[in-house]
């Protein structure tokens, strides 16, 4: 027989031994010797891990110095797969005799402790919101279209530019008005001084009644056509009806602009609708005094609570819900139309309840599970796999039904990194005020 026995740490040497007397298993404590039914063989997980390396290492010789078949691509590829095999088979070999040591009572052998963070379950308040998505409309937003016919003469504004209220941003052509204008006055010059006459001899009883009344109607006929022609002529100027931008504008110069046609779009951003179309099965858990979180997609690290502004009172026949607005201010004006937008809504309360936060539970074929961190008898940590039933999700978080406690300390950075019964280290505190179910 041969005994592979160890040298010292990380090194070994080989030496020939004797079969035991006796058949019987004897377990040496102190130089961890164990004898079987086969004979007499001291071995340990590290020393096999020796043996695959050394294996490998003899082998590898024999590829590089075999026939030239050898270094066909066929040949490598069934070199590869024996490797393989013969790995498999020792990493089954290393399990079973650490197997072994553990019913034997013995720990494995020394393992680096996997550094964690944990936090200390507590019982809080839950909410539960459903999420639904909305559109941005700005409150002011205009479509300017003249109130007559006219071609466009001028405009004065361009694509992005701030306006104010009651600003000139385009002018029709009132050539033809202007020349109305300026008859009518002519005539009006006249029609004056017609009836001035007639009234100074009128008030001399000189002349007919009739004369006298003739000319006052076209006097006052006049002076009304003038003033409807000048208010035409403001009708020609296109005025921003309220301060904003001048977001896009449709008709060029020298084209025909006419009523209901728009010709400058202006809007203002300082504030927002944030509407929503919501199923109606949801209408009696909607409290109108009750805030919805808001969210957008393209600002991940925007968040607000915003009270609801108008719920709708008809539901649609087609789809079979109704309307829910928000309002909200935008001093960066960073929210634009039509942006997406996400509403999380508030469905029910719980209190008094475990909470973790989603991302901490995994799954096998049992079940549900999470990481504990449980001392030893020694102060030791170790990760223990905690089966649990899980209750509602809201918000990246989870209510748990079952399987924990609180007090339990839950490790939530390095969860990924430990298995069942790993060390581990604890580098920071258990401490009740955390984020854990913040």
């Amino acid at each position: 027989m041969i005994l592979i026995k160890p040298g010292g740490y990380n090194s070994f040497y080989i030496m020939p031994m004797k079969k035991p007397k006796t058949c019987r298993p004897v377990v040496h404590k102190k130089g961890r010797n164990y004898y079987h039914k086969s004979g007499y063989v001291k071995f340990s997980v590290i020393l096999l891990y020796a043996v695959m390396l050394i294996t490998v290492l003899v082998l590898t010789p024999s590829c590089n110095n075999g026939s030239p078949h050898e270094n066909e691509p066929e040949a490598i590829r069934d070199s590869i797969s024996e490797y393989r095999r013969q790995i498999t088979d020792l990493n089954e070999q290393i399990s079973r005799m650490e197997k072994q040591l553990t019913e034997m009572g013995e720990r494995l052998p020394a393992q680096e402790a996997t550094r964690v963070r944990t936090d200390e379950i507590q019982l809080v308040d839950f909410d539960h919101y459903f999420r639904i998505n909305g559109s941005v409309e700005a409150v002011r937003d205009a479509m300017i279209s003249p109130e007559i016919n006219g071609q466009i003469k001028r405009i004065h504004v361009n694509r992005g530019d701030r306006v104010n209220n009651g600003q000139v941003v385009a002018e029709l052509n009132t050539s033809v008005i202007e020349s109305n204008i300026e008859e009518v006055k002519t005539n009006l010059r006249l029609a004056e001084t017609v009836y001035e006459r007639q009234k100074r001899l009128w008030d001399q009883e000189i002349g007919s009644e009739m004369q006298y009344l003739e000319a006052r109607n076209r006097y006052n006929s006049l002076q009304s056509s003038l003033q409807t022609m000048e208010s035409q002529l403001d009708l020609a100027k296109l005025r921003a009806p309220f301060s904003g931008i001048v977001d896009d504008i449709f008709i060029k110069e020298g084209e025909l602009a006419m009523p209901g046609a728009p010709v400058i779009q202006i809007l203002n951003l300082e504030e927002l609708y944030i509407n929503t179309n919501i199923s109606e099965r949801y209408l009696p858990m909607i409290d109108p005094d009750d805030r919805v979180i808001l969210r957008f997609p393209v600002y991940p690290d925007f968040e607000d609570h915003v009270p609801v502004h108008r719920l709708g009172n008809v539901i649609n026949p087609e789809n079979r819900s109704f309307r829910l607005q928000l309002r909200i201010t935008n001093p960066d004006e960073k929210f634009k139309p039509n942006m997406v937008a996400t509403l999380g809504i508030r469905t029910f309360s719980a209190e008094d309840v475990i909470v973790i936060p989603s991302v901490l539970i995994k799954q096998d074929v049992q079940g549900h599970f999470v990481y504990m961190a449980r001392p030893d008898e020694a102060g030791n940590y170790y990760a223990e796999q905690v089966y649990i039933e899980r209750g509602a999700e809201s918000e990246g978080k989870t209510i748990i039904e079952s399987g924990l406690s609180p007090g339990d300390i839950i490790i939530t950075d390095g969860h990924n990194r430990v298995g069942e019964g790993d060390l581990v280290q604890i580098i920071n505190p258990p401490d009740p005020a955390t984020v854990l179910n913040q």
